[in-house]
């Protein structure tokens, strides 16, 4: 089959639709591939939640107690739910416009065309199944719209998480040194439960990057795809007669993709900045007041905290703010390409 270098415009425009949508299909099979791992995570995390909120406060019939420490722990974890809902609704408009934008030129056009290209075994022009086809297809791609937004915040929902984790963490670090002043006797308890936590944090982090690692490479590779076809579409668009009609459906769709690349690179940069301040939060502590062997849990705790924790890209490239910009140079250079070759 012989393409046309007119035709290359909608090719490429069908193509980033069509990366996109298929591999969506094949995230959602990794996550099915890996359900016994995200209910670890969901478990994990519904047990930090628990631990929080039971040793807050206490009430029954006779007494009420509570410790000012733990609210303030809880805290942290609140300032973590209320990003989350701040982003999950700025995902969930963003999305939804995105995919509602695709009906933007099947209203502007004077003829007749879908809202996805597509070929099927019928006239699809004439009503009202032509109406019928272009509203399954738009409902389609809001669906799909939906699902790609509840992806990324299932991933940013775990990794605000370990974050959340990690301060209360290192408050408890903080805090430490008080509670040693008050009780010497329970310093190497202490200590011990500041050891078990961190490796909890670290274990969770690796539940995490086994599920999301193929997914992140999948996600690399597609995003780099669609930013390039998108632009090309957008700069060869310009100047046609029906260029509000596809800039109106190209540009959302473009936006909303680079917003979902930085996003996945954001998360993975915060989750190795954030893993780092447990090393920083045990050197500040005042270890130098302590024996040498409750000294060496501190320095136990320092040198595991200098490992980063991060989330990889098929495990040979780091989700980073470098990964983010890498994409966007690979993109342009594609783009530049198949803009001489028009």
């Amino acid at each position: 089959m012989h393409i046309l270098i007119d035709d290359l415009a909608e090719l490429m425009d069908c193509f980033s639709i069509t990366v996109s949508n298929s591999l969506l299909l094949i995230k959602l099979f990794i996550l099915w591939n890996h359900q016994g791992t995200l209910r670890d995570l969901l478990l994990m995390m519904n047990d930090d939640w628990s631990k929080t909120t039971t040793t807050t406060t206490t009430t029954t019939s006779t007494t009420t107690t509570s410790n000012k420490f733990p609210i303030k722990y809880c805290n942290i974890m609140i300032d973590k739910i209320k990003s989350l809902q701040r982003f999950t609704k700025l995902c969930f408009f963003g999305y939804s416009f995105s995919a509602i934008m695709f009906i933007f030129p099947v209203i502007l056009s004077d003829d007749r065309i879908l809202v996805l290209k597509m070929e099927l075994p019928f006239d699809p022009f004439l009503s009202p199944i032509y109406e019928t086809v272009c509203i399954v297809q738009l409902i389609e791609e809001i669906a799909f719209a939906a699902t790609s937004g509840m992806l990324n915040a299932v991933i940013v929902t775990m990794i605000l998480h370990v974050g959340g984790q990690i301060d209360v963490m290192c408050q408890e670090i903080k805090d430490m040194f008080d509670q040693f002043q008050k009780d010497e006797t329970s310093r190497l308890k202490t200590l011990k439960y500041l050891i078990i936590k961190h490796d909890r944090i670290i274990l969770f982090s690796n539940y995490i990057e086994d599920m999301f690692t193929y997914i992140a490479l999948l996600q690399f590779f597609s995003n780099t795809m669609a930013i390039c076809f998108s632009g090309f579409v957008i700069m060869i668009s310009m100047d046609t007669d029906e260029a509000s009609a596809i800039l109106g459906k190209t540009v959302p769709y473009y936006v909303i993709i680079n917003i979902e690349a930085f996003i996945l690179c954001y998360i993975g940069e915060y989750l190795s900045s954030k893993s780092l301040t447990i090393a920083v939060a045990a050197y500040n502590f005042q270890w130098y007041e302590l024996n040498s062997k409750e000294n060496r849990y501190i320095l136990l705790l320092i040198l595991r905290g200098q490992k980063k924790l991060t989330i990889t890209v098929g495990k040979f490239l780091d989700l980073s703010l470098e990964s983010f910009a890498s994409i966007l140079k690979a993109s342009a250079s594609y783009g530049s390409v198949l803009h001489a070759m028009y």
